[in-house]
């Protein structure tokens, strides 16, 4: 038997982890901010508990998920240059042998993901796709962009950047929220 998945809101409907209203608020926000996905708006807005969420977009996608700490195992841009990081939203986080444990934002974007794939490969590595929360790509792609040691390509350094928690700007993160709120108030 062919099981069809349900759209995506249906799902966290269905799983009693949203209520219709807020599907309701996530679709009217994503009609005005199509740049993000139903998944990005709920983690950014806080709506759920972030395990229910990665299990909904991870069984939905059909791809791994891992919360990630803020503090990686492993230097991303010894892995990947800083501009792919950042503009693919693709995030190295663990090395496991010769395998780099890579979380996309978007891991149905099989263009990025291939592209992705290629640059590891030419450094001799397979990569594993996962999805994590939108909300720790985009702090670790802040971390990288306020970084005063930034590589722009790889490198065989194994020292992490410089790193300083105030280094860090959420506006991002903070402005989608702020907007939501004045659209909910409305």
């Amino acid at each position: 038997m062919n099981e069809q998945k349900l759209p995506i809101g249906e799902e966290f409907i269905r799983r009693k982890i949203l209520t219709k209203k807020d599907v309701n608020i996530v679709l009217n926000y994503q009609n005005e901010h199509s740049e993000l996905k139903f998944g990005e708006i709920v983690d950014v807005l806080d709506m759920c508990d972030k395990k229910d969420l990665l299990e909904v977009l991870s069984s939905n996608l059909n791809v791994k998920s891992a919360m990630i700490d803020r503090k990686l195992s492993i230097n991303p841009l010894n892995f990947l240059p800083s501009d792919i990081i950042i503009t693919y939203r693709a995030l190295p986080f663990e090395k496991q042998g010769d395998t780099v444990l890579i979380a996309f934002a978007n891991p149905q974007d099989t263009k990025t993901v291939e592209y992705v794939r290629e640059l590891i490969k030419k450094e001799g590595y397979d990569i594993e796709v996962y999805i994590t929360l939108y909300t720790t790509i985009m702090a670790h792609i802040e971390k990288i962009k306020n970084s005063k040691t930034i590589r722009m390509c790889f490198s065989d350094t194994k020292a992490d950047p410089e790193i300083k928690d105030e280094d860090i700007d959420n506006t991002i993160i903070e402005d989608v929220k702020k907007e939501c709120k004045k659209k909910q108030r409305k």
